[in-house]
């Protein structure tokens, strides 16, 4: 039993001896790598953040049908997301009364506006989120623990190099990498949060624009009962 505790004992003094040299060593490049991990992070998020808004800036009706009706409307990332949603409401529409006038009266299938509606407002959230809200919230998600990280590594290089005094300059720099990491971090999360929820609330708002003029230019699908 001693033999056991005395190898995980060397063992254990081992790591740390090699943990602190480590740090010792190359202090200033984690502080610089932490730092430029986190700047990494949240212009990514930024890029992602401003593409958003690009596709959910605001069109004109004519636009939206203009958009909507060509082929590419949703292969182009850079489609308004009106466009998107008018067009899927577009082509599935299409698709039923072309079905409709194929097979006459023997077709009886064909959905109302408000499933198509339903349909497309679904389809157009969901392309949204996958393209832009879960690449800003995963990024986003990313920045607490990077600056944690950079407060372990901060407080790891204040206890090694502190020696009853504050003046060491290495100290000063370990206490300000704790820091300033963590509220770096913070600001920035708390920062893309706020904005991830006002470019959902918009996305929503521009989805019923798009479905709201294109509906307004479609002929019902709202069939009457035989009498």
């Amino acid at each position: 039993m001693p033999v056991r505790n005395g190898f995980f004992d060397m063992l254990a003094h081992s790591i740390v001896q090699a943990a602190t040299f480590f740090i010792n060593e190359y202090s200033g490049v984690l502080q610089i790598t932490i730092y430029f991990l986190m700047a990494v992070t949240f212009c990514f998020a930024i890029v992602k953040t401003s593409k958003a808004f690009r596709v959910l800036a605001y069109q004109e009706p004519g636009e939206i049908l203009k958009k909507s009706n060509s082929n590419g409307f949703h292969g182009d990332i850079k489609t308004p997301l009106s466009a998107i949603a008018a067009g899927f409401f577009s082509k599935t529409k299409t698709y039923y009364m072309e079905e409709k006038e194929k097979n006459g009266d023997s077709y009886k299938t064909v959905p109302p506006d408000a499933f198509i509606r339903d349909a497309a407002y679904q389809f157009s959230e969901r392309y949204f989120e996958e393209k832009f809200l879960e690449p800003v919230g995963m990024t986003s998600n990313l920045l607490p623990p990077q600056g944690f990280i950079g407060t372990i590594i901060g407080m790891v290089i204040h206890f090694l190099s502190n020696t009853g005094t504050l003046n060491s300059e290495v100290t000063i720099a370990g206490i300000a990498t704790a820091l300033y990491t963590t509220l770096i971090a913070l600001s920035c999360y708390t920062f893309l949060e706020f904005t991830k929820r006002v470019i959902y609330s918009l996305s929503q708002k521009r989805i019923d624009e798009g479905l709201t003029v294109i509906s307004e230019n479609m002929p019902s699908t709202n069939l009457k009962k035989p009498e």
